[in-house]
């Protein structure tokens, strides 16, 4: 056989492999234009052959990669290599004859045929195995995205368990919300406040905790604000029962909020990015409201902290009605007794005086009139004993509903104060107790119910009597104290023992010290209830002569 019939086989047999290739198959000339086309070249890219052939290989490639696919080429050429393989020459992009690239990898070869080069370059179309890749980079993501969210959920489960576990550890529901909010801390929030309404109907500041304890004295400055139930924060979620998310938190809602100067300057220091409040809710009434703070050192507030902070909310709010469930239980036993023991140790008393005169009166006639006026003023005077009792526990009972009323006005504290001295003058002087008043010239006026500021004072007047013994003295003082009036009453008695202290503004508590007569303990505990219901306080301290000092702070009016 000749060498032109071996030529022809060799050539033959080569075609025949390159058409049954899956690959394409391309090959130029030296100006790189398509000298061969194989059948997988026509499939991948579209074309016959026909309608290639002789055209420039740049048919073949994205437009903008033209003229850098060009000089790699021309590189190629002058290079002393002769191959790329796939795989050293990384993903390029075909083009289709309609239009549609897809990726590729390629190889290409130089063969020098006499003065031609001749360039091939073997392409396969990677199309479906991207399209596997990203399929599986997906699979990959959505698998990493449920195992991330799975492992979230279960640290919610675990937060809002270890959360469950403070809540139902104790009813006394103001240590244990302190002990839930150092968990939320810095769990969920850089600070954390909780208000609750109170029985009475009033938003009270509970607890205000901060994450770092460099600014904690800020947080507990924050817990006397506001006074005014329209500024809080939370009022939408205590008013209108809803949650909200606030992730741009502005200086001007700083100034819209604020009741004050002092005010103003710790929101602006506490410096919150992003907030959520929600209500504290049980059957179907709010109970108050938590806030959740973050800084610009945390991350924004999102769905599902609001989510996660609902839930909490939810479980507190079950938490507190509970404790105060509880707690309406139990002063409702204790009042039953506490009532009953004034009815029939306390009340037995002046109607057993009135029942002794009234069965001497009809025993003996009226023959002595002096004995029967005496008989009768008695009679009187215990009646109206009696009937203070009966008040008294009218106003008790009042104060614990929230529902004492007051009609108030602008009165001027000196006044109340001489008012109170002039109508237990008498009852000082028949004691041998000396009254006396330490008063300035003048003192702001104060918004209050004369007559319920009365009360309260001859409450403490009546009680320093009591304790007062014969040569002591008793002091009526007032002054200024800050945005408010001071109003105090001291005396010379034998003071108070620390261990009664906490129990004093207690219903029905009775001291154990010596005194002139029994009191009922409704006293004091009234006093504390007027001076509450006008936004004030009460306390009690040792005084330098050893008595006791009373003293109640009363807002004065702006």
């Amino acid at each position: 056989m000749t060498s032109d019939a071996h030529g022809s086989d060799s050539e033959t047999r080569l075609r025949g492999i390159v058409s049954l290739a899956a690959d394409a198959i391309i090959s130029t000339d030296d100006s790189f234009r398509i000298t061969l086309f194989n059948p997988a070249a026509e499939r991948i890219f579209g074309y016959a052959a026909a309608d290639v052939l002789g055209e420039p290989l740049d048919i073949l490639l994205p437009e903008a990669a033209r003229a850098v696919h060009q000089v790699h080429l021309d590189r190629f050429r002058e290079s002393s290599v002769q191959a790329k393989e796939m795989g050293q020459r990384g993903q390029i992009w075909g083009r289709r004859s309609t239009g549609e690239l897809f990726p590729a990898e390629a190889s290409i070869s130089k063969i020098q045929l006499g003065d031609e080069t001749v360039f091939t370059a073997v392409l396969r179309d990677v199309t479906r195995q991207r399209r596997a890749e990203v399929e599986r980079e997906e699979l990959l993501a959505r698998e990493k995205e449920a195992r991330a969210a799975a492992e979230e959920a279960q640290k919610r489960i675990d937060f809002l368990a270890r959360a469950g576990d403070v809540l139902h550890s104790s009813l006394a529901y103001e240590e244990t919300f302190r002990t839930l909010l150092e968990l939320v801390v810095p769990a969920l929030a850089t600070y954390c406040v909780i208000d609750v309404i109170e029985e009475s109907g009033a938003v009270r500041r509970l607890h205000v905790v901060h994450a770092d304890p460099r600014k904690q004295e800020l947080a507990d400055r924050l817990r006397s604000y506001p006074r005014s139930q329209a500024r809080y924060l939370t009022r939408h979620s205590i008013f209108d029962s809803r949650a909200e998310l606030i992730n741009e938190v502005t200086d001007q809602l700083f100034v819209d909020i604020a009741e004050n100067e002092e005010h103003l300057a710790l929101l602006r220091e506490l410096a919150p990015t992003s907030m959520l409040m929600v209500p504290l809710r049980a059957r179907d009434h709010v109970l108050g409201a938590v806030l959740f703070a973050r800084d610009r050192g945390r991350a924004p507030y999102d769905t599902s902290d609001m989510a996660l902070a609902i839930e909490l909310a939810q479980r507190a709010g079950l938490a507190l009605d509970n404790a105060r469930l509880y707690r309406r239980s139990q002063l409702a036993i204790r009042a039953r007794d506490d009532v009953l023991g004034v009815v029939s140790h306390d009340l037995r008393n002046p109607l057993a005086v009135i029942s002794m005169c009234a069965t001497s009166l009809v025993q003996t006639g009226f023959d002595d009139v002096e004995r029967n006026l005496e008989a009768m003023q008695t009679i009187e005077d215990s009646a109206r004993w009696a009937q203070r009792l009966i008040q008294d526990l009218l106003d008790v009972a009042a104060i614990e509903a929230g529902g004492l009323s007051l009609i108030k006005g602008a009165e001027d504290p000196l006044l109340l104060m001489m008012r109170v001295a002039l109508s237990f003058e008498d009852l000082a002087a028949a004691r041998e107790v000396t009254l006396t008043t330490a008063l300035p010239e003048q003192l702001p006026t104060i918004m209050c119910d004369a007559d319920r500021v009365l009360q309260a004072l001859g409450n403490l007047v009546g009680n320093a009597l009591k304790f007062t013994p014969a040569g002591g003295e008793i002091s009526l003082e007032a002054k200024a104290d800050g945005d408010g009036v001071r109003l105090s009453v001291s005396d010379t008695g034998p003071g108070i023992p620390e261990e009664d202290m906490p129990y004093l503004f207690d219903r029905f508590w009775t001291a154990r010290r010596n005194s002139r007569e029994r009191g009922t303990g409704m006293g004091l505990a009234i006093v504390r209830g007027i001076v509450e219901a006008h936004g004030g306080r009460v306390w009690v301290e040792r005084n330098a002569r050893g008595g006791a000092t009373f003293s109640m702070r009363l807002p004065a009016t702006s």
